[in-house]
């Protein structure tokens, strides 16, 4: 009678370990390139959204006209005026305009809650970003404020927070974003505009 080969103990227990190392190995390689490809689309999204947002932003912001009275803007002459003060001198969350390639629309675009939002004539406001993504803070800046008046020169007045027609110079918008991303890292994202049309009395 043949004698039966068979597997000692220590056998087992070495080829279990070797088995629960390569399913440890599989299951850690896949948690990770879950957690990449979460990040990878989360990024997408913040970029996909942002990218929306600044180009529709800034197409609007070019075609800002200049004011004829005050029914939207504070004064005559004004194109863009800054509005939601963050209490800091010089520092806004809103810009407001008219409009001239949306019927002369009184538009303005704020920050609230995280959310960067749209408002026309009055009407309620819409969002522009969804609120999954988080926008930490937004500013808007003038780079030419009024006639004669240099951008280092601006006050916390409202000299700051107005841009007029200035002898031909053409108004310029800074936008600064910042917005955090899947990882928690906060990300500057900056676009300057400047009006398209010059000193176009609509």
């Amino acid at each position: 009678m043949k004698k039966r080969n068979g597997f000692t103990i220590i056998e087992l227990v070495v080829v279990m370990a070797i088995f629960l190392f390569m399913v440890g190995a599989a299951v850690g390689m896949f948690v990770s390139i879950v957690k990449t490809q979460r990040r990878i689309l989360s990024d997408e999204q913040l970029f996909n959204q942002m990218s929306y947002a600044q180009e529709y932003m800034s197409k609007a912001l070019r075609m800002a006209a200049t004011a004829q009275n005050n029914s939207c803007l504070i004064n005559a002459g004004d194109i863009f005026v800054l509005t939601y003060s963050t209490g800091t001198p010089g520092q806004y969350n809103g810009i407001k305009f008219i409009n001239q390639n949306d019927n002369n629309a009184c538009q303005e675009f704020y920050l609230e809650n995280g959310v960067l939002k749209e408002e026309k004539n009055g009407m309620p406001a819409v969002p522009l970003t969804s609120e999954n993504l988080k926008i930490e803070s937004i500013k808007f800046a003038i780079n030419q404020p009024g006639p004669g008046l240099q951008a280092n020169e601006c006050s916390s007045t409202q000299n700051c927070a107005a841009a007029k027609d200035s002898d031909g110079i053409q108004p310029r918008i800074t936008i600064v974003f910042n917005v955090r991303n899947y990882q928690g890292v906060l990300l500057p994202i900056q676009v300057t505009v400047s009006r398209r049309n010059l000193n176009v009395l609509q």
